[in-house]
């Protein structure tokens, strides 16, 4: 069966990377920059290394960036992965904190580090103002300590952002091509909630 619901998904550290490593920038006119960067997971922002300092990056100068064998673009602002590419039409997915199963939690833990709020190597303080519960489950406890991570994903149809939902990708098309499309997104093997079910449909969009 095809992955009805995302799998949770936590990261001990805000970033995408455990370290700031090499990345090619290309800038929107095609000139390229070697730098050390890093996908700060708050917002999704890309930070760069410059004289022993993170700087974020105004993302609209930025094509793209390539670290290693991983693609981002800018989109609507946040950096998001290339999933897939057909021509010109894209899948790609956006990796933020969530921010609001952060402050919803009830173990103790929850909150965003009210010293650092927003700002590169914020932490969760555990050990501060927020207070520290004991928990009798190691796991648990762990688990508490890590950032839960939010995967959104998008279709890039022609230069168009649309969120990889059913009601905003059917709404382009006419009831002929939405039955068309639905060959597939109603077989039980196919699901929107999964990253390779939502591939397979972009070479049909």
């Amino acid at each position: 069966m095809a992955q009805q619901v995302q799998e949770e998904e936590r990261t001990d550290i805000p970033y995408e990377y455990h370290a700031f490593r090499d990345a090619t920038v290309t800038m929107m006119f095609g000139s390229r920059k070697q730098v050390k960067g890093n996908i700060y997971l708050d917002g999704s922002k890309f930070y760069f290394m410059q004289n022993g300092k993170s700087i974020e990056a105004d993302l609209s100068n930025i094509h793209r960036v390539t670290f290693g064998d991983s693609l981002y673009i800018p989109v609507e602002n946040r950096m998001a992965r290339i999933v897939e590419e057909d021509s010109s039409k894209m899948l790609v997915c956006v990796r933020t904190i969530d921010l609001y199963e952060m402050k919803g939690r009830k173990d103790g833990f929850g909150g965003r580090d009210q010293s650092g709020e927003g700002l590169p190597f914020a932490q969760i303080d555990i050990n501060g103002n927020i207070g520290l519960i004991e928990l009798d489950n190691h796991e648990a406890q762990a688990k508490a300590k890590m950032f839960p991570i939010r995967r959104e994903y998008f279709f890039v149809l022609n230069g168009d952002v649309i969120p990889a939902k059913e009601r905003p990708v059917m709404s382009r098309y006419t009831k002929a091509e939405r039955k068309r499309l639905r060959t597939m997104t109603e077989d039980r093997f196919w699901s929107w909630k999964d990253e390779e079910s939502l591939a397979k449909l972009l070479h049909i969009l």
